[in-house]
Order: structure tokens, then C-alpha cells, then sequence
């Protein structure tokens, strides 16, 4: 099996790990009277974070910007070891302990830190490193720090770690919108001020409400997005994703959709809509073109098992929103499902 398509399906099974234990978890909330993965659920947001979209992160590092950028991916070792730590850190995260946890993690950002200096040199076409590149490389870098620190404290900050993907999404987000929307970011400082005022927002929970807005306005200017111009599908997630970033900035008052509208609104949002990055990834995983024609199922699960999930954080409570978290859950899952499904037919 070639190791970016282990590499994902890995990211996959740690999806499952930690999103089902949330599914119950929130349905035991609401009262639901069955709750058989409650011991799981502490390790949650760990598994989210550092296992799958530490995966889908390392992929998109070690292997589907490196082929673009250097035309190779990472020594096949270097693949291994970083593979092997995501699982080791939420093996350990759940059933031994959270320092042992952020240790494996630790040493999989200083992989990824390490092999990101790759994209501060000149490309295999002679380009010279983009707002994007550099994005990159301080995202990973101060996820490294925000990781260290935390196992020199001895405790978690969980709310914190969301950096991690929320940085990295804004970073490659810098080139990827062009890619989808056809539009030239003509203002790439705004990128950069955005990612800076939504880390020190994110970082300084609760109080980081008018920076993450700010940082909403200008990404979301830079993005083009309200142009509605390019293909109607990664449009509308992607427009979706940062009406989420918006609730985060406003909501930071309730810590439940606070998070949510982060880590599922605009997080996943974002990840099916530049579906131009998943393809990167099964392009080197088979060593083939695929075309796949995209599902609008996934969309409509996601965000309305995420709109239940407000409705009741804001005082409503009827039996229908017991369908919010699996809702969520067999959307998330459905898009990988159709995609690699379309994968494999593919010839």
C-alpha cells in the first residue's frame, strides 16, 4: 500500500476514534439514554486535532505540496516515522497518558517543521517562495510551540490547539481560493494580518472576539468569495465556512459554539470545499488523474446537524435535534465515502 493512501486512511480511522465518542457524548447531553463510548470522549479534541487532521495536514505536507513544490514528497522514513507518531500520540493520549501523547505529537510537528523548510527554497520550476510558503512554515512553527508548551505546563489547554489546523487552513487558503474561485489575490498582507490577529484571538480566549472578527473581514476581503465567481460547489463551501469563522468571532460567549463553528463549521467546510487539495492527495496516492464529480449530501448533513447543534446551545430542546451529532457525523464520513468510492471506480 503506498503510504499516502495508508497516511489517509490512518486520518480516517482516527476520525472515527474521536468522532464517535462525540457523537454519543452530545446525544447523552440532550438525554439520550445510550452513551457506550463515554470513556473515550475526554481524548476527543486530541484525536480530532493532532490524529486526523494531523493525517490530512501531513499529507498535504509531506507529500502533495512537496510533489507541486520540489516535484518529490518526503523521504518514504520520514513518512513512516511521522505516521507512526500521530498514532502513537492518540494511543497515548487515550489510554496511558496526555504527556506521553504530546510527546509523539511533538515529535510529528518537528517532522513536519523540519520538512517544511522545503518550501522557503526555490521550486523544481525556479518560483521563489509566495505569502502562502511562509504562511505555512510559521503555522507549524507555532503550533510546535503551542504543543511544547503545553507539555512544559504539564496540563492541556484544549481550545488552543485548534490553532493548529485553523492557521494551517488559513495559510494554504492563501493559494487554494485562487485555484477554486479563478480570481488572483491581489492583497496578500490582508492574508497575512488575518492570520495573525485570528491566532493571538484564538490564543487569548474569550478575549479575542474583535480580533478574530477583524481577522474574518480581511481574510474573507482577500478571499474574493463575495464575488460568487468560479465553480458553484467549492463557492458554497467555502462562503459557508467563513459565515462560520464569522459565528466564531461573535459567539465566543458560548464556548460550545464557539468551538464547533470552528473545528466542524469552518474547518471541514473549508476541507470539502477545495476539493482541488483532496485530489493532490488520491493523485499521488494512485499515481493517476481522477476527476470526481462532487456530492452535495456531505454539505447539507454537515451544516444542518451543525445548525440543530446551535439551536439547541441557545435553549431549544426538542426531540428532532437528537439527529444533530450523528447528523454531523455520517456527513463527515459520507464525503470521504463517495470520494474514495469514485477513487476506486475510477480507471
Amino acid at each position: 500500500m503506498r503510504l499516502p493512501l495508508l497516511l489517509m486512511i490512518v486520518g480516517i480511522l482516527l476520525l472515527l476514534l474521536g468522532g464517535i465518542p462525540a457523537v454519543f457524548e452530545f446525544m447523552d447531553m440532550q438525554g439520550f439514554f445510550l452513551d457506550p463510548t463515554a470513556s473515550l470522549f475526554p481524548a476527543h479534541w486530541f484525536i480530532m486535532i493532532y490524529g486526523f487532521f494531523g493525517a490530512l495536514i501531513g499529507n498535504e505536507i509531506l507529500v502533495a505540496l512537496s510533489i507541486e513544490w520540489s516535484g518529490k514528497t518526503a523521504d518514504n522514513k520520514l513518512i513512516v516515522i511521522y505516521l507512526l507518531s500521530i498514532i502513537f500520540a492518540s494511543i497515548s493520549f487515550l489510554f496511558i497518558s496526555q504527556q506521553l501523547g504530546f510527546i509523539f505529537t511533538l515529535l510529528g510537528m518537528a517532522i513536519l517543521l523540519y520538512y517544511s523548510r522545503e518550501y522557503l527554497g526555490t521550486s523544481k520550476l525556479g518560483l521563489q517562495p509566495t505569502t502562502y510558503n511562509w504562511l505555512l512554515f510559521y503555522s507549524i512553527m507555532l503550533s510546535t510551540a503551542i504543543v511544547a508548551l503545553q507539555l512544559g505546563l504539564g496540563y492541556t489547554i484544549p481550545y488552543v490547539n485548534l490553532i493548529f489546523p485553523a492557521s494551517m487552513i488559513l495559510a494554504v487558503m492563501d493559494r487554494d481560493v485562487a485555484l477554486v474561485t479563478g480570481i488572483k489575490i491581489a492583497r496578500h498582507w490582508e492574508n497575512v494580518l488575518a492570520f495573525i490577529l485570528l491566532i493571538i484571538g484564538m490564543g487569548v480566549y474569550p478575549n479575542g472576539s474583535v480580533l478574530m472578527f477583524i481577522a474574518w473581514i480581511l481574510s474573507f476581503h482577500a478571499s474574493g468569495l463575495y464575488r460568487f465567481k468560479g465553480r458553484k460547489y467549492p463557492i458554497l463551501h467555502l462562503t459557508t465556512a467563513w459565515i462560520y469563522l464569522l459565528l466564531a468571532s461573535i459567539f465566543v460567549f458560548n464556548y460550545d459554539i464557539y468551538i464547533h463553528a470552528l473545528a466542524v463549521g469552518f474547518l471541514f467546510n473549508t476541507v470539502f470545499g477545495v476539493d482541488v487539495v483532496l485530489m493532490d492527495l488520491f493523485v499521488n496516492a494512485f499515481e493517476r488523474r481522477i476527476r470526481i464529480k462532487p456530492s452535495y449530501v456531505p454539505f447539507v448533513l454537515v451544516n444542518l446537524g451543525l445548525i440543530m447543534r446551535f439551536l439547541y446551545d441557545f435553549g431549544l430542546s426538542i426531540p428532532i435535534l437528537l439527529l444533530s451529532a450523528p447528523l454531523q457525523g455520517i456527513g463527515i464520513l459520507s464525503f470521504f465515502a463517495l470520494t474514495l468510492k469514485q477513487v476506486v471506480m475510477t480507471k
